[in-house]
């Protein structure tokens, strides 16, 4: 996990989901593939994680599925 800074924004698995236009099971899969990584849980056990870090890991799916389309055409 990385490091909580308290002055810091953090969404829930949920909030990253509708921040992305995904359903919140492509932000479970970006954390179990490693492209993104909770920096705590909130008091109902919910991953938390920053805004940057959600864009992040949006940018860089999406740009490895933007590759992965270009190659089977």
């Amino acid at each position: 996990m990385a490091e909580y800074d308290p002055e810091e924004v953090y969404v829930t698995t949920k909030e990253a989901a509708e921040l992305c236009g995904v359903k919140p099971a492509a932000v479970r899969q970006w954390v179990r593939r490693g492209h993104l990584a909770p920096v705590d849980r909130d008091e109902r056990g919910q991953m938390l994680f920053t805004q940057l870090d959600v864009a992040k890991a949006e940018y860089k799916t999406r740009k490895h599925a933007r590759r992965s389309e270009n190659v089977a055409a």
